[in-house]
């Protein structure tokens, strides 16, 4: 269970539970073996509540557990007073034994959980190294096939318009103007390449216009509240690219009537929120697209979180470092 989602009330409750039944379980063996052997028992009790719920809730059981255990069980019975120095050295063994198997067992679930952290930033890196590895083979496709061989076919015509005046071959004049055509045809896929990667308009003007100019390509209607001041240029591109990926989803999946957009700075950190009132239902953990984002975010150390419930419209929120 995720640490987030421990609830401390119901690790007492837990506790709780677990206590009276070692409690119950240990009436029946009375007979089989010495009582001051049992508290053992409560042992599992301390270790159960410890991994799952830290060591302050286990130490706090083996308290519990070994007071519940003297009062039921070690004689004089029913209290909590101790009979016979061998009764007290058990008890106090009991604690300490207790204590430590709370701690160690906390210890153990710490450095699981912290494992488990850094498996999960291990696999996030290679999502990131993997997205990026396919954008840098898409590039080189794309001017491969586009702006290479038109520049290619260029020189080639150049090279022949060249012979051509050479010769005063009267098409020098029409190779040229070929030539010239290709060129212009390859600007312009190198631009639309370009534009691919990261729009000019973001570059040129910030993550204010960037957003203006994607949410002028929305056909919702979108409500922008965005930080005019310039950041970082991949804080930037991040940003941007969380609102894309939120205004896409908009279009395609939420049936929204209206959304909002909203990106401010506050104590060295930006804040970015895409709100719709549309079906709601998105998560976090479905879809190569925010799951994207959010490696994205996770390598500047950054936080997103998705909050979509059936019906109820979808915020995704976004923290990133405005000065990384």
């Amino acid at each position: 269970m995720p640490e987030t989602e421990r609830s401390p009330l119901l690790g007492v409750v837990v506790a709780t539970l677990a206590i009276a039944a070692c409690t119950l379980i240990i009436y029946p063996i009375k007979a089989a073996a010495p009582v001051d052997s049992l508290g053992v028992v409560y042992i599992l009790a301390v270790l159960v509540v410890a991994a799952n719920w830290g060591a302050t809730l286990g130490v706090l059981t083996a308290l519990v557990s070994a007071a519940a255990f003297d009062y039921f069980h070690i004689p004089p019975v029913p209290s909590f007073g101790v009979e016979g120095s061998r009764n007290l050295v058990s008890l106090l063994a009991f604690v300490v034994a207790a204590v430590i198997a709370g701690a160690v067992a906390a210890l153990t679930e710490q450095v699981r959980a912290e494992a488990a952290l850094r498996r999960g930033e291990a696999e996030s890196r290679r999502r990131v190294v993997a997205a990026a590895d396919e954008e840098r083979r898409r590039v080189v496709r794309d001017l491969h096939d586009g702006a290479q061989q038109r520049l290619v076919h260029t020189v080639i015509t150049l090279k022949l318009a060249r012979r051509a005046q050479r010769e005063r071959d009267p098409a020098a004049e029409a190779l040229i103007g070929e030539a010239l055509d290709n060129a212009e045809r390859a600007s312009e896929e190198l631009r639309e390449l370009v534009h691919g990667i990261l729009p000019s308009v973001l570059t040129r003007g910030g993550l204010g216009a960037g957003i203006e100019s994607l949410v002028s390509r929305v056909p919702v209607p979108v409500a922008l509240d965005v930080t005019p001041e310039r950041m970082p240029p991949a804080i930037e591109a991040t940003a941007y690219f969380i609102v894309a990926e939120a205004l896409t989803n908009v279009v395609k999946h939420s049936r929204a009537d209206r959304a909002e957009v909203r990106a401010w700075i506050d104590a060295d950190l930006l804040h970015v929120e895409i709100r719709d009132d549309g079906a709601g239902g998105a998560r976090l953990d479905t879809g190569t697209g925010l799951l994207g984002l959010a490696d994205r975010v996770a390598a500047f150390d950054g936080q997103i979180r998705v909050e979509s419930q059936p019906g109820r419209g979808t915020l995704i929120a976004a923290t990133l470092p405005a000065r990384h």
